[in-house]
């Protein structure tokens, strides 16, 4: 099988559909024309966001906002879960790499939180190496980002839990949240994987265009959607509404980070491959890729038109393409439309 024809065997069933009408050699988009109505349609159904999760357990919910944005569930006292998540960046950061408890510099930068109450048994993370929400925050309290693993007098977790136990308030929160449950480090992250799992992305002007506002996004943009899905292939990874198929590619960036290879060694396939990002919100969180090497999504565009580094990890979807500069512009101005409004969350007052 050909490259071309390997990649498009992988593609999910709908982007397979999606694709299939809009490579038709009669179709209006493969003469270089606007797409019909009836493809234009069957091309946004694609991308229906559906309705917000339920939540369950409001109380859960509100204690994993304090706990999020309280320096005190750290080993310092001094960094939080949103220090590397921000929400007025869709849950992420605009630093090619963050700092941890520690003070020091880590090897990848912040990934961003948007939408990953959708997740389900899926891996998060840039390497998959967590296989839930409770999981990474546990790790990163424990033994990661926020436990001051680096120093010589690493604090250890009980330190932090007997701290969280010494505030009444936050004692009652547990008892309403968790009645049964002893405050202690696997009661803190199942509140504040509750709390992230809440972190729905915000309306956008492409919804907006989605249930049939022709004004919500611009001429431009709404080229660049069909180019999304047809001549520039973003749509092989980028799918659904979240813009993402949760999986693990290598996309050919330069780096020696191994990523989902660090977790998969036995898979050769998975060798400096890094889980596909959401693009909801994405022009708020440059710079990009796992180690902010990319400045700016025009950037971004332009690696994937070269196709990225040969080797044997590189995902057969990865092939060079040919864009034009008032291509690459139409594309840019389709990504910024899937900016939430309002995104993020305001703080909170923690408990004295």
């Amino acid at each position: 099988m050909g490259r071309c024809n390997l990649r498009f065997a992988l593609l999910p069933l709908h982007t397979m559909v999606v694709l299939l009408f809009l490579a038709d050699p009669h179709s209006n988009a493969a003469a270089g024309q606007q797409l019909s109505a009836a493809d234009l349609a069957a091309a946004k159904a694609a991308y229906q966001r559906p309705a917000p999760q339920p939540v369950e357990n409001p109380a859960l919910v509100e204690l994993g906002r304090l706990l999020f944005w309280d320096p005190r569930a750290s080993a310092s006292g001094r960094t939080a879960c949103v220090s590397c998540h921000l929400p007025q960046l869709g849950w992420a950061v605009n630093d090619p790499r963050s700092r941890n408890d520690s003070g020091k510099l880590t090897s990848r930068k912040s990934p961003t939180l948007l939408g990953v109450g959708h997740l389900g048994s899926v891996p998060n993370g840039w390497d998959g190496r967590n296989v839930s929400l409770e999981a990474q925050a546990k790790a990163s309290i424990s033994t990661g980002s926020m436990s001051m693993r680096e120093t010589e007098t690493p604090v250890k977790v009980e330190v932090i839990e007997q701290r969280i136990r010494a505030i009444p308030a936050y004692v009652e929160r547990f008892k309403t949240a968790l009645p049964d449950a002893p405050v202690n480090i696997d009661a803190m992250v199942k509140a504040i994987a509750a709390y992230e799992a809440a972190f729905e992305p915000g309306p956008a002007p492409f919804d907006r265009w989605v249930e049939g506002d022709e004004a919500a996004i611009s001429e431009p943009a709404k080229r660049g959607f069909a180019l999304f899905n047809d001549k520039a292939l973003c749509s092989s990874c980028h799918v659904g509404w979240r813009f993402t198929d949760d999986g693990f590619h290598d996309i050919g960036t330069s780096t020696t980070d191994l990523g989902r290879g660090r977790e998969v060694k036995d898979d050769p396939q998975l060798q400096y491959a890094f889980k596909t990002p959401t693009l909801r919100s994405v022009a708020l969180r440059a710079p990009y890729m796992h180690n902010g090497s990319l400045a700016n999504l025009d950037a971004v565009i332009r690696h994937y038109q070269k196709g990225g580094l040969d080797r044997p990890s590189r995902s057969p979807m990865m092939m060079p393409i040919e864009l034009d500069d008032g291509e690459r512009a139409d594309l840019v101005a389709f990504l910024t439309t899937l900016t939430g409004s309002p995104e993020g969350d305001a703080a909170p007052r923690l408990p004295d």
